[in-house]
């Protein structure tokens, strides 16, 4: 900072500019009254010692003795010349010059005098007796005579060297007094604004550092004056500050953390389309690395066309839907404003609706295939049974042959209902599991032993190969016998004559693990996640030709889960399948009782 500019040295200036002024003032006016009591006191002697030439010298004496008398009149000053002039000016005694001849004066004073007017002078410069250079007092009054015209002229001077060697003292003391006392006031005032510079210094100071960011200050609070009150001040806001700032630090962080951790995606674009910010959600929902797009290439990237723009005013939020790869994001675009109502911009919160619109996919597959199915069987039913009522009927052995028909296909009807209605007890939790031990090694010979006549039909090889110690689970052994016999039978089913299918147990620290390996067609790796999915095929038409609902995996992996096991599916497409049921050491926490 500038010597000049700070408020220190205003005043420092300030202060010894006030002194400097009070100095001189006073001064002057004390040499002006010295002058004027000198001046006076100049003027009363030299009056006083024309009084006393008057009457010693000129009132009690002729001419011819006024040199002498002149000589003896009294005179009360030191430096004091007394003269007496004739009415033209002539000098015809003196005090200076003891004979003729004497000197001329040339003075206003005289002048004045001839003209019957008392006066002084001063200022008056000439030489002495001696012919020295001086500067005198004058004073001359006229004598007049009898007939009131001028007869003499007093003329008395005093050397006024004196008086200014006293003036010129005096001034040169005065001089003294005033360096002195701007020495002294220097001092003083950079005393006193240091005491005022100083806390406002200090304050200047604490509140650039609160602008950088450092409110964890406090200042020294040195007297309880108005600034002293400033500082307390000013410490009470630092210490609020601090409070607020750290209040605001957390919930930013805790806004930050929660919209970093978000399920949505979030976008946020000011007023003018540019981009603000965004969370990790919407990166990953968008594929990309980072999101640094305006708002009109986000719209156009994303092939956003449905009305939606940027200065949206009052218009309520608005929904679009668009895909990302193989995902369906549903983006909702919502304007937000400032205190004065005027909008600020766009938030744009992204949802995944992949699974969602999955789901929904499914539900109206599900629809479709449950339609698809009631409808084959009806269609049929319906069709012999108009033709039985055109007159089939009469002829015993038609008409026994489509009720077979009608019968199978009303069998068909009532699986897939039963189906259906065992599936929606799951899902409700209205199943009642009845546990007991079961030992699986016996369970399975049963199990290979009922299925062995439709394996050997179609010269496939099905065998079990026993566990070398008991293996018990705790289970429904209708439900387990039922899950066992679906995934033996789709083995049977979904493998070629002369294919080869093993049953095994393997076991870890928590699980039994039961295997079914067939070496069947297998199941390509693109349909593998969706075979436990509700009527799902991997090949329809043969499936159906097959027989069956396309429930019974479903049904298979909800009794397994609700025994707290697993289902799992391995295999490799022209080579087989490994159907794997896990099973817990443990006794299951139940998931469905009855309701």
């Amino acid at each position: 900072m500038e010597p000049l500019r700070s408020i220190k040295w205003k005043l420092i200036i300030m202060y010894l500019g006030l002194v400097l002024i009070v100095m001189i003032v006073s001064g002057s006016y004390i040499l002006l009254s010295l002058r004027n009591i000198e001046m006076e006191k100049s003027r009363s002697q030299l009056e006083s010692y024309a009084e006393k030439i008057e009457e010693q010298v000129i009132q009690n004496n002729d001419t011819e003795h006024f040199q002498d008398k002149i000589l003896g009149a009294d005179s009360n000053a030191v430096g004091i010349q007394g003269n007496i002039l004739d009415a033209k000016g002539n000098t015809i005694a003196s005090t200076s010059v003891l004979q003729e001849p004497y000197p001329v004066y040339t003075d206003q004073a005289i002048i004045a005098a001839m003209n019957g007017t008392p006066s002084f002078s001063s200022g008056k410069k000439s030489t002495d007796s001696f012919g020295l250079l001086k500067e005198w007092m004058s004073y001359a009054t006229p004598i007049q005579g009898t007939d009131g015209n001028v007869s003499y002229i007093i003329y008395t001077r005093l050397d006024a060297g004196d008086m200014r060697t006293s003036l010129d003292e005096t001034t040169k003391t005065i001089i003294i007094a005033v360096a002195i006392s701007l020495f002294l006031a220097i001092i003083m005032g950079y005393v006193f604004a240091q005491t005022l510079t100083g806390p406002i210094l200090a304050l200047t100071k604490g509140a650039k550092n609160m602008a950088e960011g450092n409110f964890e200050q406090s200042l020294k609070v040195r007297s309880s004056d108005e600034i002293g009150q400033l500082t307390s001040s000013f410490n009470y806001m630092a210490s609020e500050l601090t409070k607020n700032m750290s209040e605001i630090y957390q919930e930013k962080n805790r806004l930050e953390i929660l919209l970093h951790n978000m399920s949505d995606g979030v976008i946020s674009f000011n007023k003018d389309g540019g981009f603000m910010l965004a969370n990790t959600a919407a990166t990953e929902m968008l594929e990309v690395d980072k999101i640094d797009m305006d708002f009109s290439t986000f719209i156009r990237k994303y092939d956003i066309n449905s009305g939606v723009y940027l200065d949206m005013g009052s218009e309520p939020s608005q929904k679009v839907t668009f895909p990302v790869g193989k995902q369906y994001i549903n983006a909702t675009f919502t304007p937000y404003y400032n205190a004065t109502g005027q909008i600020e911009g766009v938030v744009v919160v992204l949802q995944d609706i992949t699974e969602q619109k999955k789901l929904d996919d499914m539900r109206k597959e599900f629809v479709a295939n449950v339609s698809h199915e009631l409808r084959t069987p009806l269609t049929t039913v319906k069709s012999y049974t108009e033709t039985l009522m055109d007159g089939a009927i009469d002829d015993k052995e038609i008409a026994m042959e489509f009720l077979g028909i009608i019968d199978s296909e009303a069998d068909r009807m009532a699986f897939l209902v039963r189906d259906l209605l065992q599936l929606s007890r799951f899902d409700n939790k209205q199943v009642h599991l009845d546990i007991s031990k079961i030992e699986m090694n016996e369970f399975l010979c049963l199990t290979v032993k009922q299925n062995k006549i439709h394996a050997e039909a179609k010269r496939q090889q099905l065998t079990f190969e026993p566990y070398a110690e008991p293996v018990v689970i705790h289970g429904d052994r209708d439900r387990v016998g039922q899950v066992v016999n679906n995934i033996v039978t789709n083995a049977i089913k979904y493998s070629l004559e002369q294919a080869s299918i093993k049953i095994y147990i393997t076991e870890d620290d928590t699980y039994y693990k039961i295997s079914v390996k067939d070496t069947g067609m297998g199941i390509a790796r693109e349909d593998l996640p969706r075979i436990f999915e509700r009527f799902y095929r991997v090949d329809k038409a043969r499936s159906r030709a097959m027989g069956g609902t396309g429930l019974g995996l479903a049904i298979a992996k909800e009794i397994m889960e609700s025994h707290g096991g697993r289902l799992i599916a391995e295999s490799e497409y022209g080579k087989g399948t490994t159907m794997t049921m896990w099973f817990p050491k443990k006794s299951p926490e139940l998931r469905y009782t009855e309701g």
